[in-house]
This record gives C-alpha cells, structure tokens and sequence, in this order.
C-alpha cells in the first residue's frame, strides 16, 4: 500500500471520527481532545476546527495507545483516587488495582492453556511446568469453570439500563460524587441494555485486558465465551444471536460519558470529565446461520481502551455463569466483589444511595428495597464469602475474603 493510499485512509477515518463525534452531541472542544487522542494530525484538527482556542490543543499529541504501550500499567493508589474524586459510597474501600499490571500476570500464567484460540483471562493454571497434551486439556478446563474475567468499573458503580429504555437517546445514572451518562447517535437502533450489555462490556474489557489491544475479535471467539456462560445460543429472529448481534450494535453505535468531582492535596475542588465513544470503528459480518461471522471485530476507542486498562475490577467467570440471567445480579455482585477486595473496615451504604445506583424502574424505595435484598440472596450463593448486614437504613459492608483471590492475581 503505498504513501498516497494511506493517506486517503486517514483522510476518511478523520473525517468519519469528526462526524461520529458530532453525532453523539460533543463540544467541538471536546471533539479536538478526542481527535488529539486518536492521534490526527494537529494541522488537519485546527484546519477543521480553526474557532477552537489555543488552551484545547494544549496536551500532548500522541494518542493513548502509543503512550500505553511506552509506560509501565500504575497501580492506582488511595492519593491517586483522592484526587480524581473518591465517590462517598466508596469510601474506605480503596481502589482495586490497575487491570493491567493484573492481567500481566493472569496472561502469562494462562498462556499455555490453549495456543491455538483465544481465551479467556483466568488465572487457576497449576503453577508447576507441564508439557503433555493432558495437562494443557486440564488447565483448558479449568479456564473455563474458574476463569477471571474483567468489568470496567464505572459500568459497575453506574450500570446500563435493566430493560429496554426504548426511543431515549441519553441515559444518566448518579453515584455519589460520579454520574455515568450513556447516549447514541441513531435512535432507531437504541441504547444497549440488559443482560447482554453488560455481558458484552465484560468480554470487550476482558479481552483488551487480555490481548493488550483495542481490537477486539468476535465471531467464533464471541461465540465461545457465550458457551462459556451457558448462554443457550439459537437462531431465529427471537434467538439469542439475533439479540446479542443487536445489542452489539446499539454497543457500537454508544458514546460513554463519566462525569467525576475531583479534589486535589489542598483541598480545592473541580470536575473531571471523560467523554468517549465506546467503539471507534466495527466490522461486522452476518452469517445467516451464526449471527456474528468469522472475521467480526470492533476497535475500542483510544479514551475508553486506556481507560479500561486503568479502571477494570476482576471478576469470578463462575459467579458471572450463575448469575447471568438476571441484569441486577449482574449489577450487585460486580459492584460486592469491588467494594470488598479492599475493604478494611465496616462501610454502610443508604438505600437511598443504592436505589439511586441500581433502582432503575423502582418509584417506591420498599419495592426496591425488597427486589434487592432478593437478588444479594442470589448473589451470596454465588459469593458466600461476601460479609454484609442489611439494616432498615441500608446495608453495612464488612471486611470480606476477596472472591477473586490476591494470590491468584499475584502470581507468576
């Protein structure tokens, strides 16, 4: 392919960025941040945006990507949340560490589970060197029944929507000092929601955490993680395919807003605001009789990718399997599993706080109150570790085994 040929390439994949962002509402200042990430020329942005001020191209101008893959993953510590903004029902549980230096370890301990597909991250390989074709079929196993899989976390603390929300094209959720806002460029396909959204957020999370790539494969790969779930895959127009190949779409066609309060060493107080699309760019192939085809994938944003590296908590792909029929079950135990990794000492969160995080269609707080305290029973079948007291004012939090264990995380 040579110089010219590119060049027309960016050219249209410039333009197709400048027209996606304006579909889903941005700033133009905003959109010059987004571009600037991506990694367009600065010549080419203030050529089409000349009305922007200086300060907007004030930051460097290499994409996230490339400054990923030249540092080292972070471990975010309790001074780093403090100063993006610590949400007050999390206080006391500090944050759970990068998912990348995690899945660092996952992967190379998983590495020789299977060579020839793709795999889940999982992290209960047996740690003594095995070269037989049984010990790999073992280990194969054993990914599939006790793997790791990963959320990210502002879709834990402010989650999708329970059930279709229909012709709406921004969806908000409130938590603490963070608000999540959801939006579409094409309101005829609609926002993502429900059990597949949220099972679909945690394969692309997995997955990026996994390959260290915003390329995210899907076809037979997506196929095999729904097997993994014990997701029934059939065909038809009502068949799970066609659900989870729709719901693919409105993922696609999502931008992701998360709006922080920010508070730095001396006190004083801003808003940090991160604002990207979830996908940047999807190839899609529908096999009539898989949904899906061979040779589907999608790329991940620069903003969201980095951020998924940054802020993804692990998961137990067991629970997930149990609880995957039901989008609150989904919802309460990602959001116990990252609240308790950490957690040191006693933390009581209101009802009103936690109808606010998961109380989607709930007009009454004791309808709320009941439908949740039925699904942390189901919740706690599936994590029994998980120590909690519900109280007429809310549920205290207790110091808790992690159900993803340190010392899977750890090894290697």
């Amino acid at each position: 392919m040579g110089d010219d040929t590119l060049a027309v390439s960016d050219a249209a994949r410039f333009e197709r960025h400048v027209r996606l962002l304006a579909e889903v509402g941005m700033s133009p200042e905003l959109t010059v941040r987004q571009l600037l990430i991506a990694g367009f020329p600065v010549e080419w942005i203030r050529l089409r945006f000349p009305a922007v001020g200086k300060s907007a191209f004030e930051m460097p101008v290499e994409s996230a990507l490339r400054r990923r893959r030249s540092t080292k993953p972070i471990l975010e510590t309790p001074i780093a949340a403090t100063k993006r903004g610590a949400d007050p029902v999390e206080q006391g549980a500090p944050p759970v560490r990068s998912a990348g230096l995690l899945a660092d370890r996952v992967v190379r301990q998983t590495a020789a589970a299977s060579s020839s597909s793709p795999q889940f991250p999982v992290a209960s390989v047996p740690t003594r060197a095995r070269s037989t074709a049984a010990a790999q079929t073992e280990s194969a196993n054993m990914a599939v029944s006790d793997g790791i899989s990963f959320q990210y976390v502002p879709l834990i603390q402010c989650s999708f929507p329970h059930m279709d929300p229909g012709e709406i094209t921004h969806f908000s959720r409130r938590n603490g000092w963070l608000e999540l806002t959801l939006s579409t460029a094409r309101p005829d396909t609609g926002l993502p929601y429900g059990v597949p959204a949220r099972l679909l957020t945690m394969y692309c999370a997995s997955e990026a955490i996994r390959t260290h790539s915003p390329e995210i494969h899907l076809g037979a790969t997506l196929h095999e993680f729904l097997g993994r779930l014990d997701v029934p895959i059939t065909r038809g127009e009502r068949g799970s395919l066609q659900v989870y190949a729709n719901q693919l779409l409105r993922l696609v066609h999502c931008a992701i807003s998360v709006d922080e309060n920010i508070r730095d060493a001396g006190g004083r107080t801003g808003l940090h605001i991160r604002q990207a699309l979830f996908v940047e760019e999807a190839r899609l192939w529908w096999d009539g009789a898989t949904g899906v085809g061979r040779g589907s994938s999608l790329v991940l944003s620069p903003v969201l990718y980095d951020s998924i590296l940054e802020r993804s908590a692990p998961l137990s792909t067991r629970a997930i399997r149990q609880l995957r029929k039901s989008p609150m079950d989904l919802d309460v135990y990602a959001w116990l599993v990252h609240r308790l990794f950490h957690l040191s000492r006693p933390s009581s969160v209101t009802w009103e706080q936690l109808s606010g995080q998961f109380g989607h269609s709930y007009t009454l707080l004791r309808k709320f109150r009941a439908y949740f305290a039925e699904s942390l029973k189901r919740v706690q079948v599936a994590y029994p570790e998980a120590k909690l007291k519900l109280t007429g004012a809310g549920v205290t939090l207790l110091p808790s085994r992690p159900h993803v264990p340190r010392d899977a995380l750890t090894q290697g």
